[in-house]
């Protein structure tokens, strides 16, 4: 799909306080796109597990490789397919310094829990000490935990997550706050502070831990991590367009995706 950049004037301001409500709403969530904040970005498209960013970091899968066309987490945008996590099967990154910020962070994912008992993991560096962030599912509820020179501390939800169904996790961390978003909301958060502190020898795993325990079981997909502390219009339940490369204020692809619907 292609992109149109807006150049934002007080023509356009003006019509954008008097566009009426009823075009804009939110879609389900669209394909990212990498930016300069994107770490590394997963679609599971394929028949290997290759990040889309510049950085390149490919993962492993260690046990049974299946993916999924079936049920996408938002078939009329887009045709893709997702991973299966059969509770058995992990993703490791290996010891990928380039996927542990030391300033901000926010990791995301959409994923479909088939069963949510105990602990099930979605995207870590971690081991049994901390390593620098922990995004996973605890007896149904979310939690997002991060490891700093001060510390640990995590952000959880209320309320578990759904058997069954594509759902958009989120974790982010600015130095100031962890939060954690489900479905683009935020749904808790705590402060915090410090720079994240990785520990030397823990990969980087998508659907479980360094040790390889709480393995994830169900589906996953769109897995990023970004060097910033994203805000939650761009997350991606919460996008009308797919995001720009070049995000800023005045690519508004928000607003041009409302505006075409």
């Amino acid at each position: 799909m292609g992109l149109i950049k807006w150049q934002y004037t007080p023509l356009l301001s003006a019509f954008l306080i008097f566009l009426p409500t009823s075009i804009c709403f939110a879609a389900d969530g669209f394909e990212y796109l990498p930016d300069e904040s994107t770490l590394g970005l997963w679609h599971f498209d394929g028949d290997d597990i290759v990040d889309i960013s510049d950085n390149k970091v490919k993962g492993e899968v260690e046990g049974k490789a299946a993916w999924d066309a079936n049920q996408d987490w938002n078939k009329e945008n887009k045709a893709g397919k997702s991973f299966v996590f059969d509770g058995n099967t992990v993703i490791s990154l290996g010891e990928a310094d380039v996927l542990i910020p030391k300033v901000e962070i926010t990791i995301e994912a959409w994923v479909y829990p088939e069963d949510l008992t105990g602990w099930r993991l979605i995207f870590t560096n971690w081991d049994g000490p901390p390593g620098a962030y922990h995004l996973g599912v605890q007896n149904g509820i979310t939690k997002f935990h991060i490891n700093t020179e001060k510390g640990t501390a995590f952000a959880g939800a209320t309320d578990a997550l759904e058997l069954e169904q594509w759902q958009h996790v989120a974790g982010t961390y600015d130095s100031k706050q962890v939060k954690l978003y489900i479905d683009g909301k935020e749904v808790g958060s705590t402060n915090h502070g410090g720079k994240l502190a990785g520990a030397a020898g823990f990969d980087v795993i998508i659907g479980s831990k360094n040790t390889r325990q709480f393995k994830w079981l169900g589906l996953m997909d769109e897995v990023r991590i970004s060097d910033i502390a994203r805000e939650v219009d761009v997350l991606s339940p919460n996008l009308d367009a797919p995001q720009a490369v070049e995000f800023s204020e005045f690519t508004l692809p928000t607003f041009w995706g409302s505006l075409r619907q």
